[in-house]
């Protein structure tokens, strides 16, 4: 059975969507096509579950187009998923070749793209976690699985200089509302060293290398910073070999929890039962405005209240219990 994945966006996205693959290689022994954006590109090349990567750069569409369209064209899909639920990858489906668009029931529709004519899934809760409404694509073409599985395999390439035991602090966020703030990374590296002798790493995109500069100046304890250093297989290599993982509402937040780490997840603006870590501690401030879903804010208050002690607190609850889903992820879908 061929199927073509038409999942665009951002590696949260991207990463939450792996499983769905997973499910529908093992159940179903389908080929997988995955029309992808090129940050994720890296994540999808390797993986064992996704045949062939298709590379749609919205950037560059006018020139890139035609050649995406003739791919699309050349291969015959059995059946074709549109877990973007935008007009743009609506009509990327409506490109391809096939009998059979799959698409999500008209409540969950953005952008009124219910109006095309695609076959549409059981209507559910918007407001499950959204790995689980695209593994109700699993359910729909008869590959239920009772387990979560992402199979995100670990390069052998590692950043130099990094100490034997550490944690990641992640601290970009692609919303600007969702970071936390200079003090309490640099006053958590610092909690951490003085506690448990633990070294801290500042993870983050190129351009959150100012604020890891920030907390680096701030903190005695010296943290390592790779904010802006790391590629897609660094960064699998760095968060696979960390002791647990500190992070902003953000892609490598799910690519932790991919991996087996423990985390602890630092919520403001946004809904966690929605969009949080699929697995993993989620700290957030119960304020009037929460969750507001808001890009940028004056004023966060619901960052700036969360406390290096909520952060310790949970970071000790993790220690004493151990990393419970090391063992392998159930499926908490089945229990929502």
């Amino acid at each position: 059975m061929d199927i073509l994945i038409v999942k665009l966006g951002a590696l949260g996205d991207v990463i939450n969507t792996l499983p769905l693959a997973a499910a529908l290689k093992r159940r179903l022994n389908a080929r997988i096509t995955w029309l992808v954006e090129p940050l994720s590109r890296p994540l999808l090349e390797k993986h064992p579950c996704v045949d062939r990567v298709i590379v749609f750069d919205k950037k560059r569409w006018l020139g890139r187009y035609p050649d995406v369209r003739r791919r699309l064209k050349e291969a015959r899909f059995d059946a074709v998923l549109d877990l973007q639920r935008l007009w743009k990858s609506g009509l990327l489906a409506l490109t391809a070749a096939t009998d059979r668009r799959i698409g999500f029931d008209r409540n969950r529709c953005k952008e009124m793209t219910w109006l095309l004519p695609f076959e549409r899934i059981t209507p559910a809760d918007p407001g499950r976690h959204m790995l689980c409404q695209y593994m109700e694509f699993a359910d729909h073409l008869g590959a239920k699985v009772d387990d979560i599985t992402w199979q995100i395999p670990i390069p052998e390439v590692l950043p130099e200089g990094l100490p034997k035991h550490f944690s990641v602090l992640n601290i970009g966020a692609t919303k600007p509302a969702n970071r936390w703030t200079v003090r309490g990374f640099a006053g958590l590296s610092d909690a951490l060293y003085d506690r448990y002798g633990l070294r801290s790493v500042i993870t983050g995109g190129a351009e959150d290398a100012d604020m890891a500069g920030a907390i680096a100046e701030a903190a005695k304890s010296e943290p390592v910073i790779l904010a802006g250093k790391t590629g897609i297989e660094e960064l699998i290599a760095v968060l696979d070999r960390a002791g647990f993982v500190v992070s902003c509402d953000t892609g490598p937040m799910h690519l932790a929890v991919a991996l087996g780490k423990p985390v602890v997840a630092l919520f403001g603006p946004s809904n966690p039962r929605r969009t949080g870590p699929f697995y993993g501690e989620v700290i957030q401030k119960h304020l009037p405005c929460v969750p507001c879903n808001k890009r940028h804010c004056r004023n966060p208050l619901c960052m700036q209240e969360i406390t290096v002690a909520d952060v310790m607190q949970r970071i000790e609850r993790i220690l004493i219990k151990g990393n419970a889903w090391s063992a392998g992820f159930p499926n908490r879908c089945i229990e929502e």
